[in-house]
């Protein structure tokens, strides 16, 4: 047992971690890049989503968007002075209810991928999905990202119906 533990630690000791990496390479033609909001603007456009750009309180961008059966926002984050953003969060935020618990977070989280469920410091119920964006994806699998988030959403509106009773 001790061998095992002496020989991970050397591999562990030989293993370094990559510095925190913006994108700073240009977004590529027909690609959709976290380190140009305007792309992640358009692709989500394109797939007919009321979206608008705008700044959160640190001054990275955001993407809000209206118009379905959620307000969802897109996050940008790992940013260097605002820009250069190398990945993604998907969230919406559902009002402070004393039946959206940790527990009920924790059961969503159980049972899907990806897209996970919190309680905020505020009360909110929160469902979230990051991307990581360096080097940009192509369109369409940004749009299949967008299908799926939707899908998501749909199906959060199905589980908190089945959970939720009364």
């Amino acid at each position: 047992m001790r061998l095992i533990v002496m020989t991970a630690a050397v591999a562990l000791a030989g293993w370094t971690l990559p510095a925190a990496a913006q994108d700073r390479a240009p977004c590529g033609k027909e690609l959709v890049c976290a380190s140009d909001p305007q792309t992640i603007l358009q692709a989500m456009r394109a797939a007919r989503l009321e979206a608008s750009l705008a700044a959160d309180e640190h001054g990275d961008p955001v993407i809000n968007v209206t118009g379905r059966p959620y307000h969802f926002d897109l996050f940008f984050y790992g940013c260097e002075q605002h820009r250069h953003c190398d990945s993604l969060r998907f969230e919406v935020s559902f009002g402070k209810d004393a039946q959206a618990t940790v527990a009920l977070a924790n059961k969503w989280n159980a049972g899907h991928r990806f897209v996970t469920a919190s309680v905020k410091d505020n009360g909110a119920f929160v469902l979230s999905y990051d991307i990581g964006m360096i080097g940009g994806t192509t369109k369409r699998n940004f749009a299949d990202t967008l299908d799926w988030w939707n899908s998501m959403l749909g199906e959060s509106a199905d589980f908190f119906a089945a959970e939720l009773k009364g």
